[in-house]
């Protein structure tokens, strides 16, 4: 079974996309702007909603990531929104779902991330954009204003005309504009592209209690087979080489990937941080 990768998308490239609707086992997906077909995708933003139904049957959070917003959706099981709150910083990895026209995702991981992560995953979103070819086109660089006095030459005011008196009158060469030093131009500093920095090692999330040797067996098994790939190793190669079953091994992918330990550089390619 082809494992669907959750791809690092901006919200708007979600969100302003077309939603084509599958039957059966194939999985629905977003057609986004750059013809990209997402039916899992990861994100990061700012929480700037929350509303869980009195019953305690439904739940969502409005995610706000600057190109825009989206909702993500629980029914029943919403224990993964408990914990978030409007203001978190956020990241979010689920499947992309449409009802009446509105777009959103229902959250398969969420955790809270520092603001070094979200540069690090912007850095990431940007540089995938332009190894596709669809990086937003930069505006151009604007040159520092000039005032306007300097644009133009100053006219120079009419020397009056001299006035007899009893001794001619020795000219004083009086200063003009035009000697008078210009106040030099403040240079607009360049903008400083946020530093790429290692996002701090994420601390541990709380997990379900595990029967020893076993799932966390099999995540050091999958970091020590990730970290021997320095370049990535495809998802479908490493569930050949464990042999573990699919269900328990993309539990263990999603994690690591909610916690920032690894990416996707490319759909399907799983690489260590």
């Amino acid at each position: 079974m082809q494992r669907q990768t959750a791809k690092m998308m901006r919200i708007v490239d979600l969100v302003s996309g077309e939603f084509i609707k599958k039957e059966g086992m194939e999985p629905s997906y977003v057609v986004t702007p750059g013809k990209e077909n997402v039916s899992r995708a990861m994100s990061v933003g700012t929480v700037v909603n929350k509303f869980t139904s009195e019953d305690g049957n439904f739940s969502s959070v409005t995610i706000d990531d600057s190109t825009a917003t989206m909702r993500a959706k629980l029914w029943k099981e919403i224990g993964l929104l408990q914990e978030i709150n409007t203001g978190d910083l956020v990241r979010v990895i689920g499947k992309v779902r449409e009802y009446e026209g509105e777009i959103y995702v229902v959250p398969e991981i969420m955790r809270k991330i520092t603001p070094d992560e979200e540069s690090l995953f912007r850095l990431e979103i940007l540089n995938q954009m332009k190894n596709r070819g669809t990086a937003p086109v930069k505006a151009p660089a604007k040159s520092p204003a000039i005032p306007a006095a300097q644009e133009q030459p100053v006219q120079p005011k009419p020397e009056p005309k001299p006035i007899p008196s009893k001794s001619p009158a020795v000219p004083q060469e009086e200063p003009t504009l035009t000697t008078v030093p210009e106040e030099p131009t403040e240079p607009q500093p360049e903008p400083t592209p946020p530093a790429e920095e290692k996002p701090a090692q994420p601390e541990p999330e709380l997990k379900p209690a595990a029967a020893p040797g076993e799932e966390e067996n099999l995540r050091v098994k999958v970091l020590k087979v990730i970290e021997q790939n320095p370049e990535g190793i495809k998802y479908s190669d490493l569930l050949t080489q464990l042999g573990a079953p699919e269900e328990d091994m993309e539990d263990v992918v999603n994690e690591l990937l909610g916690e920032g330990v690894c990416y996707e550089p490319m759909p399907g390619k799983i690489k260590k941080i």
